[in-house]
């Protein structure tokens, strides 16, 4: 790029030599005046001629004891002095305001942007500790500040074995060493030196990051992967089609970390969750806003593409309806129903039959007893408000709520979220990575991540405040590759405000503005503004090119002119002005090599440097990238390379027997472990429940009580 790296202009020594001419000026302009009192005559006349002829005779007998006793006398000297010293002033005075025609700061008339300078990068790194850091280029890197979340997890697991009573620990001071009884010995020295040092960072930055860089411009080589290989706090991480976590799954593993991974790209090879399983607090008490949170992002989410307006009375209803099935199984369901699966059970017990509406179904049945026990229940509340829609509008909004629910229908998506072992709150606690793998192309299940993203930040607060008081031990950083095919996390812009405290920071990565401008409309530009470091890799999408650019600000630079007159009497002109340029423009932007970028951090100046070289890092072995099978090995035996071996937990495949053994066995007994199947014939197409069930002893009957789901068609 074409003078984009141009080096930032010195400042003039003009002012100074001002100052300083001045400053000499002072007492000369004294001595002048007291030697003009020597030659004085008696009459007070000054012999010029007598001065200069005689000068060497004035300067002897010039004293300093002399000329402060003339300047107190008054006289001469002293004129020259008080004429010497507002002389000065006022030319510092005009130095300093200009030639009163200019108002503005010289150089800097259309803007003062320039390139960060060596300097700067210092001020935001650690220097000491390479690994105490985050890279957000080759040369450019934020202190991460380890120390003090040391400090923290101590007292975490202080806690822990002391059953959550606080406790101090003892000091001994022997010489220049305090011991402490975690047999930690830090020197005075240290101590003092590490002060001095962080006086030079910046305490205040977070370090939320928003990166920018199409396709190709190397987001997952140039940022994810060497961040991953700092090691240095949990990681959530989006990892489209799994490539994360083969590459770095074992190299984290052997730095002792905890790797989970919830897959929706092969569900087999996944941990369980279960989002049921997060809407208890700290103490486990039923969390109300977790419950509508969870149910209002999966509608969110499971919104058909290009759907909009339309009337909102669908959705609510839905969200209604949903939200009553979700109280009562948390408040009366055990702990295998406690699930999406178990909704979209309770809503095939809802029967609506035109023209009998007053007759109750199971599903009546079922909210019936549970006012009997609680008529304050929530879950009662928002049954009853559905209740009130008439026959048809009910039948659809059940139609409409199973028709959410489809997904559930699915064994692995039924088995994958029917429990919970992948234990998002314990992220927090010590060194996890969570790599949350989605599909590159297909974003069907992608609802599930966003439900998730959720979930982490409101469990990774509530223990933060409640059984950490305020901070976590590790910090966790989540890594968004492809945000913008996430789905949309409610109150993420709130988030990125105030998560620092929590030890908490989040790394927004896209492919353009654009992207996100879509996805959340009018509140897009508030996710900028809350991550203090923002890194632009290259692309070609105008409007993102368009908000860099006007980021970056603009430069004041002098344009000189020549103009030509041709002819007989031919003249030349030279003219001089002072114009503003952008300090990168549109094209500069569009044609940036792929190995630059831009790194702009909030209260200092933009750097243009390189990406960082991952070959370079120090643990870039681990990730096994230059290793090569020997003869008779495959990509498989790549010691580095992690595969996922777990399997996600399932529930033993339901039994099934059809109704007609159930019936002539009378096996009344196993009717609350199995799943009746009632096959209907094609000579009986309209054959009822009741009529079927007319010939079923009442002892047998009873028992149907137990099963999941009593008729379904073959």
């Amino acid at each position: 790029m074409a003078n984009i790296g141009a080096p930032e202009k010195k400042i003039s020594p003009y002012f100074y030599a001002v100052v300083i001419g001045c400053i000499i000026a002072m007492p000369t302009v004294m001595f002048m005046g007291y030697m003009l009192d020597i030659s004085a005559g008696d009459n007070g006349q000054i012999q010029i001629f007598e001065l200069l002829a005689n000068s060497d005779e004035y300067l002897a007998e010039a004293t300093l004891n002399g000329l402060l006793s003339a300047l107190l006398k008054g006289g001469m000297t002293a004129k020259a002095t008080i004429i010497g010293f507002f002389a000065s002033l006022i030319i510092i005075v005009y130095v300093l305001m200009g030639d009163g025609k200019r108002y503005h700061r010289k150089g800097s008339e259309h803007g003062s942007a320039r390139w960060g300078s060596k300097a700067e990068k210092d001020i935001i790194a650690d220097t000491n500790d390479f690994y105490n850091n985050v890279i957000c280029a080759s040369d450019i890197m934020l202190v991460l500040d380890r120390k003090k979340r040391d400090k923290n997890e101590v007292e975490a697991d202080r806690k822990k074995s002391d059953k959550k009573k606080k406790t101090q620990p003892k000091k001994k001071e022997t010489g220049n060493e305090i011991s402490h009884d975690t047999n930690i010995k830090v020197s005075v020295k240290d101590i003092v030196s590490q002060s001095k040092e962080a006086a030079k960072i910046k305490p205040m930055l977070n370090l939320n990051q928003m990166i920018l860089g199409g396709s190709g411009t190397g987001k997952s080589r140039f940022f994810v992967k060497p961040n991953l290989l700092m090691c240095n706090t949990s990681y959530i991480v989006t990892d489209p089609s799994g490539e994360l976590v083969q590459a770095c799954g074992q190299m984290l593993i052997n730095h002792g970390y905890k790797i989970k991974v919830f897959n929706l790209n092969d569900m087999k090879h996944s941990s369980n969750y279960n989002p049921f399983h997060y809407l208890r607090d700290y103490n486990g008490e039923i969390n109300a806003n977790n419950v509508i949170k969870m149910i209002n992002v999966f509608m969110m989410n499971t919104k058909a593409e290009g759907a909009s307006g339309g009337d909102p009375f669908w959705d609510d209803a839905t969200r209604l309806l949903l939200s009553a099935l979700s109280f009562l199984i948390i408040e009366t369901g055990t702990e295998e129903e406690q699930n999406f699966a178990g909704v979209l059970d309770l809503i095939h017990k809802a029967k609506v039959i035109e023209g009998k509406e007053e007759e109750k179904s199971e599903l009546d049945l079922i909210f019936d007893q549970r006012k009997e026990a609680d008529p304050k229940a929530l879950s009662v509340q928002y049954y009853d408000e559905f209740k009130q829609a008439a026959g048809k509008t009910m039948q659809s909004i059940l139609i409409s709520t199973t028709t959410k629910l489809q997904y559930f229908k699915l064994p692995d998506v039924r088995n994958l979220t029917c429990t919970d072992n992948i234990h998002l709150e314990e992220v927090g606690d010590d060194y996890t990575a969570l790599f949350i793998v989605i599909p590159s192309s297909d974003t069907t299940y992608n609802f599930l991540a966003a439900m998730m993203y959720t979930q982490l930040f409101d469990t990774l607060y509530d223990r933060a405040i409640n059984l950490y008081k305020g901070r976590l031990p590790v910090h966790v950083r989540f890594l968004l590759d492809e945000f913008a095919n996430l789905g949309k996390i409610p109150e993420i812009d709130k988030i990125l405000a105030t998560c620092r405290k929590f030890e908490i920071s989040i790394q927004i990565i896209l492919q353009n503005l654009s992207q996100l401008k879509k996805m959340y409309k009018e509140g897009w530009e508030e996710f900028g503004g809350n991550c203090d470091t923002m890194i632009y890799l290259g692309g070609k999408d105008q409007f993102t090119n368009e908000y860099i650019s006007k980021e970056l600000g603009k430069e004041t630079i002098d344009q000189q002119s020549i103009n030509q007159t041709k002819g007989k009497q031919g003249s030349s002109s030279y003219n001089n002005a002072i114009l503003g340029r952008e300090l990168a423009t549109l094209d500069e932007l569009s044609a940036m090599d792929n190995n630059d970028c831009i790194v702009m951090v909030r209260g200092l100046s933009p750097f243009f440097t390189h990406k960082f070289d991952i070959s370079n890092h120090p643990r870039y072995a681990e990730l096994g990238e230059r290793w090569k099978p020997s003869e008779g090995q495959t990509d498989l035996d790549n010691p580095y390379i992690y595969i996922l071996e777990d399997k996600m937990f399932t529930f033993p495949e339901t039994e099934y027997i059809e109704l007609t053994d159930f019936i002539s066995t009378g096996d009344a007994d196993e009717a609350n472990m199995v799943e009746v199947r009632c096959v209907f014939s094609d000579e009986e197409p309209t054959i009822t429940e009741e009529e079927i069930m007319a010939d079923v002893p009442y002892e047998i009957r009873k028992k149907f009580k137990g099963c999941t789901e009593l008729f379904t068609a073959a």
